[in-house]
């Protein structure tokens, strides 16, 4: 009996091992299909060998896999992956249609799972944190819990892997967002200038450290690590804002020269952008630079139908002082523009509210052609005609 009792154990102590290195071996493959890009076929490896999701390595790296290389997501409790070549980026398949894999895994209710068993196990509060700093950034109210759930969730979890040394270069990085959320920019710096250490080619760590500096009115650091942003982003939309950032802190420090090179700079690497547009005519403006009148065309002609772009073009003028130079471009924009109804009523109504200040009489008259010429294309109940009607008022007073 006790030899029938032993053998028994020895069976089940050799099966435990043996399914230990199967799936050890299955991790193995998993990351070497990782490194190839084959994120689908990593997902199927790590799920043939604990189909169960009971393993504590396989459940890590399965989060791993769905968290930063899916295709497309259902609340981060759906899942789509794909497996694509090692020249290809994943980013470049985000959002696409496809016939692609769906894996469903409720990633806290397993990590939570596991942290009964493994207390002190600190890379499941690492990996909770990563999940729901990455479902607040992804779904910004706009998830089964709320914001603040979120962050106050990710911060604790994150506070703990801290604690156990498990946080990575992301995690401390996310620990600032957090803050910076918060609207804590002191508390943040540490945190940033941490990721920075560990990871000092991290992008996202430079351009938010040099927010928090900027919040924090130390603009002269908030300088340092916008500049260091620039040459770190590869996506082109983030290197632009990061040279944007330059150019608006160069303008609280007063220096418009420099602010106008960098604003150039944004637009030379992603250009026709409204804040990039805004923010060199505001420059020259204060350099009373005769490049204005180029930088406001370039910021009309985004959309020269948008009451926005009139409006701070209108606010960036007549607060710098160049009233005349901005009746002027107007007047040249009436005779581009004479054949198009819409653009041209929409000069005569901006005009009309400039001159409500200069002469009441020209100010009626420009309503009035704006009216003229916007009920050709709006239906009489449009709410432009609420606003000229206004205009009209305002200048019979």
């Amino acid at each position: 009996m006790h030899k029938i009792i032993i053998l028994l154990v020895g069976l089940i102590f050799t099966a435990t091992i043996t399914q230990a290195q199967n799936i050890n071996e299955s991790i193995k493959k998993a990351n070497n299909l990782i490194e190839d890009k084959k994120y689908n076929s990593a997902y199927a490896e790590l799920d043939k060998a604990d189909p169960n999701n009971k393993n504590m390595e396989v459940i890590l790296l399965k989060e791993n896999i769905l968290l930063n290389y899916f295709v497309t997501s259902i609340a981060h409790q759906m899942f789509a992956l794909t497996d694509i070549d090692k020249n290809e980026d994943i980013l470049a398949y985000r959002g696409t249609d496809g016939n692609f894999d769906l894996k469903m895994l409720d990633i806290p209710k397993l990590l939570d799972s596991l942290v009964k068993v493994y207390p002190d196990e600190c890379r499941l509060y690492k990996g909770l944190g990563d999940y729901y700093i990455e479902v607040q950034m992804k779904y910004p109210g706009n998830w089964l819990k709320s914001d603040k759930e979120l962050f106050t969730l990710a911060e604790a979890n994150f506070t703990k892997a801290i604690a156990g040394n498990c946080a990575d270069y992301e995690s401390y990085h996310a620990m600032g967002y957090l803050n910076i959320a918060n609207n804590k920019f002191k508390e943040a710096i540490p945190y940033f200038l941490k990721s920075i250490e560990l990871k000092p080619d991290y992008a996202s760590a430079h351009y938010n450290l040099a927010y928090a500096y900027l919040y924090n009115n130390e603009q002269a650091k908030a300088l340092d690590y916008a500049k260091n942003a620039i040459p770190l982003y590869n996506d082109v939309s983030y290197k632009a804002d990061a040279a944007r950032m330059v150019a608006q802190i160069y303008t609280e420090l007063s220096d418009d020269s420099s602010a106008l090179f960098y604003y150039h700079l944004s637009d030379s690497i992603d250009d026709k952008y409204y804040y990039t547009l805004l923010g060199m005519l505001e420059s020259s403006l204060r350099l009373k630079s005769k490049t204005s009148h180029s930088y406001t065309v370039n910021l009309f002609e985004l959309d020269p139908r948008n009451p926005t772009i009139y409006g701070a073009i209108n606010d960036a003028y007549i607060n710098y002082g160049a009233l005349n130079e901005l009746l002027n471009f107007y007047d040249e924009q009436l005779i581009k523009y004479a054949n198009e109804d819409t653009i041209a009523g929409s000069i005569y109504f901006y005009l009309g509210i400039i001159y409500l200040d200069l002469d009441k009489t020209i100010a009626k008259a420009d309503f009035l052609k704006a009216k003229e010429l916007l009920l050709k294309v709006f239906d009489k109940n449009h709410q432009v005609f609420t606003a000229i009607e206004q205009g009209l008022k305002m200048a019979e007073q």
